[in-house]
């Protein structure tokens, strides 16, 4: 008997228990089912078999054919499970049988772990590699808490490849129950593991461990694994003294890419303590050294949150003192800058104003673009809807780009509903469809 059809007999035996009538012995169950999978099976074989050389091509350099092929193999249901487990568990190592396997799982993954997790649990425990690393990787995707001690008992046996797919598992499995044993592996040597023992933590968001995770922070030297622990923070942690101080350091600016500086000024807002001053002071700095972009702003939207409203003030006087000087009086950054802090203040007429300066002293049509849309936020919160209808005509933006602008501001999509922007809205998409 195919040891698919072994592992799966345990389901089998359910779905015979639930469709034959109640006289049927349960001792008979194992025997009956056994006996329908082997029915069923010159018609699954039949049915798979126009697919296997395709499942056999490298995923990489073929996936837009092969997700094709996947979603249709698929589509034949769960009468195609075992044949599938079958293929997880190859007995040549060759390209073409791991291709089989792992396009096999993929398949495998659009029809429930769950309802074949005991399948799963023995490939994962069996001594064929290739099995291993496939049911890993399903039993992440089986969304059931039995998955968790099974791949933490791996975890202690793992090759640094399996470990990775363990930890890939537990992450999509967001469970915080192993938390204080998995961040122990902060300490690893290899940037990958620690990177994915922090995903972990940002899905989990255990709170229990945030001392730890602290301690290992200033070990930390990876440009790239940095910003996890920041995720990490930003999630357990709330108005929290030592991780703000914790992470000061990183606000210097070789530390840190610039959108994931970013991403540390608007998340100390939450994480450092009201009336913070190491935090306050260090944001300070930035705009009184003249910066007046997405930092300065942010810095100063972070200020005020925690209590200081000098820097908003601050910033509005730097762009003003630029925009002084003779060889910047027509800097659209310095007027998109200033219009984008007067958002930020609710302040949408001068907003408005400002981001109008922009189009007149630009020449980038995608920078005109982008302000198009800036436009049709600040006129919606000033309730000129004649205005936003204006902007929304001339922005060139897709239907799905000003649906985006809805998602995101409650003024765009309440424009959206007045019945001139609504008529011209379906005309808009008349014109889309073709009609």
């Amino acid at each position: 008997m195919h040891d698919a059809c072994r592992l799966l007999l345990p389901l089998l035996a359910t779905v015979v228990a639930t469709t034959l009538p109640a006289q049927v012995s349960l001792h008979d169950l194992p025997a009956l089912a056994r006996s329908r999978a082997e029915r069923l099976r010159p018609a699954q074989e039949k049915a798979l078999e126009p697919f296997w050389s395709d499942l056999s091509l490298e995923y990489r350099d073929n996936a837009p054919y092969l997700d094709q092929r996947i979603a249709q193999v698929a589509a034949i249901g769960d009468s195609a499970v075992p044949m599938l487990l079958e293929k997880l568990q190859p007995v040549a190592g060759n390209d073409k049988a791991r291709s089989l396997a792992a396009n096999s799982r993929r398949v495998l993954e659009k029809l429930d772990p769950a309802s074949f997790l005991d399948a799963l649990v023995e490939l994962a425990r069996s001594n064929n590699e290739v099995a291993r690393v496939e049911s890993i990787q399903l039993l992440g995707r089986s969304s059931s808490a039995r998955a968790v001690p099974v791949l933490m008992a791996l975890l202690d046996q793992a090759n640094p490849g399996e470990n990775l797919l363990i930890l890939q598992a537990l992450t999509r499995l967001h469970d915080p129950a192993h938390a204080e044993r998995i961040v122990r592996m902060l300490g690893s040597g290899d940037r990958t593991v620690r990177g994915a023992v922090l995903d972990y933590l940002v899905a989990a968001a255990p709170v229990a461990v945030l001392s730890t995770v602290l301690q290992a922070l200033p070990n930390e030297k990876e440009r790239n694994v940095l910003p996890k622990y920041i995720q990490y923070f930003a999630t357990v942690a709330r108005e929290q003294e030592a991780v703000a101080r914790a992470l000061l350091p990183l606000l210097d600016r070789e530390k840190l890419d610039y959108r994931d500086l970013l991403v540390l000024v608007e998340k100390l807002a939450t994480i450092a303590p009201k009336d913070h001053e190491p935090t306050q002071r260090k944001l300070l700095e930035w705009i009184d050294g003249g910066e007046t972009g997405s930092l300065a702003l942010a810095a100063a939207t972070t200020l005020r949150t925690l209590g200081d409203r000098s820097g908003m003030k601050k910033l509005l006087s730097t762009i003003n003192e630029q925009l002084k000087r003779p060889q910047r009086r027509q800097d659209p950054q310095l007027f998109e800058d200033r219009a984008n802090l007067h958002a930020a203040n609710a302040d949408w007429k001068d907003a408005s104003d400002d981001f109008e300066k922009v189009l007149e002293f630009s020449q980038s049509a995608l920078l005109q673009r982008r302000i198009r849309g800036q436009l049709i936020r600040s006129e919606a919160h000033r309730s000129r809807w004649d205005r936003m209808l204006k902007h929304l005509k001339d922005s060139g933006l897709t239907l799905a780009e000003i649906e985006v602008l809805a998602q995101e501001d409650p003024a765009v999509q309440e424009g959206l509903e007045r019945p001139s922007i609504r008529s011209w809205m379906q005309t808009l998409q008349r014109e889309a469809s073709g009609r």
